[in-house]
């Protein structure tokens, strides 16, 4: 080889170097970045979660619940879940679903088929900035409430989503990609993006998990109906959301009562 021509060869090897350096090494540092804090995030949100996931009842709530038993009692309700149902669609708890949400319920069933409501989406919207950042758009925003309802969906359907990440990618293109691409919001910050869209759908996913061991030990300790009964009145707005993802009560409280295998019961410390 000529030596001018070996010299050419060299200079462009150098140059890409330099791109090399000067592009993807700080796009790759502000991806790993990105994943830590986003990491660190969801890790605060995990463990705020867990302990108001097993916070005692509340005087008024205590009292309720003596209420609602008796109800039960009065009305001769068989052991099985779905009669449960019929309890939480008694006046007491109906009032109570009013003072959460502000809105009356002609029965628990419509509760459930109303779900998500304004005021989930609301809670579900402030989750979303603050962990995936502030700079997102309304109509951005919309995409991804909704996106986080349809993955919190599947989520009970599924052991662990990195099992099933062929399922995932799919969610990702259909429920938030293009829906954000359709919606006109400026996909900017191509790391970022890449970032929260791979690990928030896993996380996403762990809030249901949160709640179904906490409610788990609660029907271990104070037996189903009791149990259930504690569960929907101590977390009503979740307790209605992931009832809606079941065809009963009865299919809920036997997903409730699963154990994790101990691999991904492992992953979620």
């Amino acid at each position: 080889m000529k030596k001018p021509v070996f010299l050419i060869l060299i200079g462009i090897g150098v140059a890409l170097l330099v791109v090399g350096i000067v592009f993807v090494v700080p796009w790759f540092g502000k991806m790993m970045s990105e994943m830590e804090q986003l990491a660190d995030k969801h890790a605060q949100h995990r463990r705020a979660l867990r302990m108001s996931a097993r916070e005692p009842l509340m005087d008024e709530q205590q009292k309720l619940l003596s209420h609602l038993l008796e109800i039960r009692d009065e009305t001769q309700a068989s052991e099985t879940p779905n009669d449960l149902e019929a309890v939480l669609s008694s006046e007491p708890y109906l009032t109570y679903l009013k003072a959460q949400e502000g809105k009356d319920y002609e029965d628990f069933r419509a509760y459930v088929d109303a779900v998500p409501t304004e005021n989930m989406k609301t809670i579900a919207r402030a989750r979303i900035k603050t962990t995936l950042g502030t700079d997102k758009g309304d109509a951005e925003l919309d995409v991804w409430t909704d996106y986080y309802f349809i993955v919190r969906e599947w989520g009970t359907t599924i052991e662990d989503p990195r099992d099933n990440l062929k399922e995932l990618n799919e969610l990702h293109q259909t429920h938030l990609i293009e829906p954000l691409m359709e919606s006109n919001s400026e996909i900017d910050g191509l790391h970022i993006q890449i970032v929260q869209i791979g690990m928030s759908s896993i996380f996403m996913t762990e809030d249901n998990n949160v709640f179904k061991e906490a409610w788990r030990e609660r029907l271990e300790i104070h037996g189903e109906q009791k149990g259930l009964l504690w569960c929907a009145i101590a977390a009503p707005g979740e307790f209605a959301l992931m009832r809606s993802f079941f065809a009963d009560m009865a299919a809920f409280h036997e997903w409730i009562l699963t154990r994790p295998e101990p691999e991904a019961q492992e992953s979620e410390q």
